[in-house]
């Protein structure tokens, strides 16, 4: 079988490029060498046997063919990424994340999230990332796509920080307690940063209601559900434990 080389030169002006509609066409069944001109221009071309040609793009005074069938064209929009951070609350919290957000992914794309430090997410597949500390973070978007007959990868990479701009975290009072709602129990925000604290709770005549150290509002809290807590005003002192001076205020319990 012959070697098939082409060689064109071919001048053509105010080409439209289209997407192919192919319909093949077989020239020369024998093989052999023929010349065409075109805008004064001599194009020679030498086909193999069988070889199909196919229209590729045109004007009104000229024709571009080639000697082989290609796919159509296929346009990918631009894809693109977003990071949503959230910083966190207080120096000493790790409540930020980050979200990742896709514009334009290519249909039936693989995506796979390469974050740094890989311990953020060992599996590569998760677009947020919770629990994040004050720092700098990078993401590494990897997706995969078939194109044509092809499988293309391409990768977006962004870095992105959570930061730290309220300080060092600092005790937070409600003073509101709804025994029957969602808000049954005294709430105090960053109480467990501070585990030496101490909280202790009187009612309106003075009397120690409660009394506890590591106060959290997951399981050491106030007040119980069989405290048998009567609705009206109570008074608080929480001490830091760090020479700071108490805090104290009242707490307004709802039945």
């Amino acid at each position: 079988m012959k070697l098939n080389f082409i060689l064109v030169y071919l001048i053509c002006t105010n080409i439209l490029s289209v997407a192919q509609s192919i319909t093949p066409s077989v020239i020369n069944s024998g093989g052999k060498s023929s010349t065409v001109t075109i805008n004064s221009q001599t194009v020679i071309y030498t086909d193999n046997i069988g070889e199909a040609i196919i229209n590729t793009a045109s004007n009104s005074s000229n024709v571009l063919t080639q000697g082989f069938l290609q796919p159509d064209m296929v346009v990918i929009a631009n894809t693109s990424i977003s990071l949503i951070p959230t910083d966190v609350s207080c120096a000493d919290k790790a409540d930020g994340y980050i979200k990742v957000i896709i514009d334009n992914l290519p249909s039936g794309a693989n995506v796979k999230y390469f974050w740094n430090p890989d311990t953020l997410c060992p599996s590569h597949d998760c677009s947020r990332i919770n629990n994040l500390s004050a720092g700098d973070f990078t993401v590494k978007v990897v997706y995969s796509y078939t194109l044509g007959n092809v499988v293309k990868t391409d990768t977006i990479t962004r870095n992105v920080p959570i930061k730290d701009e309220n300080g060092t975290c600092k005790i937070k009072v409600y003073s509101g307690v709804d025994l029957s709602g969602i808000n049954s129990t005294f709430t105090i925000d960053n109480i467990e940063d501070f585990p030496e604290a101490s909280v202790k709770i009187f009612n309106r005549w003075g009397n120690l209601m409660f009394n506890t150290k590591n106060y959290n509002n997951k399981d050491n809290f106030w007040p119980k559900k069989d405290a048998n807590i009567v609705p009206g005003t109570y008074f608080y002192i929480i001490e830091i434990g760090n020479g700071s001076k108490p805090i104290k205020g009242w707490v307004e319990v709802l039945n």
